[in-house]
């Protein structure tokens, strides 16, 4: 089972990478690190399901999934940080301000997380998993990204520029980040396949209340 998690810590940190290829230095170290961070977060929920015999809460993973994104966004704010030099050219993600990678890190955490808790659920884990975890996150990025520029940095001169480049850059990072993230932790993660769903605390709550 630990040899799995280490494979799935380095699948899930090279998946990451290999979605930020097209600005590797920082976005896709970046990438990698925040793909490690938020299989933690997996983990960390594996070894407690290990212990209990049951999957825990979705708002358990949902918390896990916050603390998670936060590591990773620290990564990423590191990263960032020691990369602050590398000249990106006149097309790449732009240079943002500290912050945005915590708050990121956390949104994709709690996001991922979700997707990966509400699998034991579904009819089909795998298909529905990575149907939630792409959409949502495209969206996340693309709604990010223009509140980042219409509201923090106040540039509307160009909105129909700010609208592609944001679903461009959705396209080619968030996408297949979640893409890789789903499909490494499906093949690796021990506990993929979970417990019933009726076996879940918060399952059982749902059915004494009933």
């Amino acid at each position: 089972m630990y040899l799995r998690y280490i494979g799935l810590f380095l699948l899930t940190g090279f998946g990451g990478m290999v979605s930020g290829f097209l600005w590797l230095v920082p976005n896709g170290l970046m990438a990698g690190a925040l793909g490690m961070s938020l299989s933690a977060g997996t983990v960390w929920l594996g070894l407690k399901q290990a212990r209990e015999g049951v999957p825990s809460s979705e708002r358990y993973a949902l918390v896990t999934g916050a603390a998670a994104g936060l590591l990773g966004g620290v990564c990423m704010a590191v990263i960032s940080i020691l990369c602050a030099g590398v000249n990106r050219g006149d097309f790449g993600p732009p240079v943002l301000p500290i912050w945005a990678p915590l708050v990121m890190g956390v949104l994709y955490g709690v996001v991922l997380h979700w997707c990966y808790s509400r699998r034991l659920t579904a009819r089909h884990p795998l298909r529905d998993t990575l149907f939630k975890a792409c959409g949502l996150c495209f969206l996340l990025k693309v709604v990010a990204m223009f509140i980042y520029v219409v509201l923090i940095e106040r540039d509307i001169s160009d909105l129909m520029s700010l609208a592609t480049g944001s679903l461009i850059y959705s396209l080619l990072g968030a996408v297949p980040f979640a893409l890789f993230w789903v499909l490494a932790t499906a093949w690796l993660d021990p506990a993929w396949s979970g417990c019933r769903a009726s076996q879940r605390p918060d399952a059982k709550e749902s059915e004494n209340a009933v």
